[in-house]
């Protein structure tokens, strides 16, 4: 068993898509299942570790923008988080050519040195939640989000906005009479802003899909359920690309085409435009596009305090919901 640095360049969307979807890509057939794995990214003028794992089985599933530039890929297990850590610790035991020794072409990494220096940091540094980079509007060389390193990382907190309307759309959901599924991850982020009542948030999902369409949903933001049915799946805009979310709810469609539920992609309002313009690409146009639509942050804070929500159902969505076909973009 072998330990290796993957790093992830300047994208902090392909680090985030690597967790979100739990899967590892490389530019190299090296990495094997049981190999452990420091997940590194250059934020600025620095590169910051905050998660590690183990992977697990090889897979042809690439969901990064560029995956094809991947020779291989594989699911990850026994994912662990921290705040996040300056990688440049190794140049202690590396040496001045430490990052050729240790991060090019995720080699396996031979040094005990380095190796008990990155376990302690990450030990040190450990949290229970995966920590997201926030990212700025420009784009520095080679098109990744530009990020200030004082400001880029940070501890979640339940007042970000996003988490805010997870919650929210959770608790019209319960409101409503439907049962609700966070993932996982999310959820201890979720329940500190939104307290469920009776057993209305499940634990969990009683859908009958094989294990990747299974894996696909238990991953999406927001879902409401009645029996066995998903009625309403709701991705809501992170600190990463809109394109992740977006790519999940497509990969949803692609696994179970048949599947005939309304998917949304919830953003702020000045979001909208983008948010059409991933939709209308002709990749999501013709299968997700015409069951995906945008709902604003406004539209769900606005819902959120109808006083007869028992007494209506979903259909209302449908009034706050944009979809391509009704704008021009």
């Amino acid at each position: 068993m072998s330990t290796r640095i993957l790093h992830c360049s300047t994208s902090v969307e392909n680090y985030t898509i690597c967790i979100e979807q739990r899967v590892a890509g490389f530019s190299n057939r090296g990495p094997q299942p049981g190999n452990i794995i420091y997940l590194a990214v250059k934020v600025g003028k620095r590169t910051f570790c905050g998660a590690r794992f183990k992977l697990d089985a090889i897979t042809d599933y690439k969901p990064w923008p560029d995956g094809e530039r991947y020779a291989q890929a594989l699911t990850i297990k026994e994912l662990e988080f921290c705040q996040p850590f300056d990688i440049a610790i190794l140049s202690e035991p590396g040496g001045k050519h430490w990052a050729i020794k240790y991060l090019q072409g995720s080699k396996p990494i031979q040094d005990r040195a380095a190796l008990q220096l990155l376990d302690q940091e990450f030990r040190r540094n450990k949290t229970a939640h995966f920590i997201p980079f926030e990212t700025g509007g420009e784009s520095t060389e080679g098109g990744s989000p530009a990020v200030t390193p004082e400001s880029s990382v940070h501890e979640p907190t339940p007042t970000r906005d996003s988490i805010k309307i997870q919650a929210l759309l959770a608790q019209i959901g319960e409101r409503m009479k439907y049962k609700v599924w966070i993932p996982k991850n999310d959820r201890s982020r979720v329940l500190e802003v939104w307290q469920p009542k009776r057993d209305s948030m499940l634990q969990d999902l009683p859908l009958n899909y094989d294990n990747d369409t299974l894996k696909t949903i238990e991953n999406i933001d927001v879902l409401w359920i009645k029996g066995h049915s998903i009625v309403r799946a709701f991705e809501v805009e992170h600190t990463t690309s809109i394109y992740s979310g977006i790519l999940r709810m497509a990969d949803l469609m692609a696994l179970q085409p048949n599947l005939n539920i309304k998917a949304h992609i919830v953003a702020p309002l000045e979001r909208q435009d983008k948010v059409m313009r991933e939709l209308s690409r002709p990749v999501f146009k013709h299968i997700l596009a015409p069951l995906c639509s945008f709902i604003s942050y406004d539209s769900v804070e606005e819902l959120a305090k109808e006083k007869r929500l028992e007494y209506m159902s979903d259909a209302v969505l449908n009034e706050l919901s944009e979809h391509v076909d009704n704008l021009i973009i």
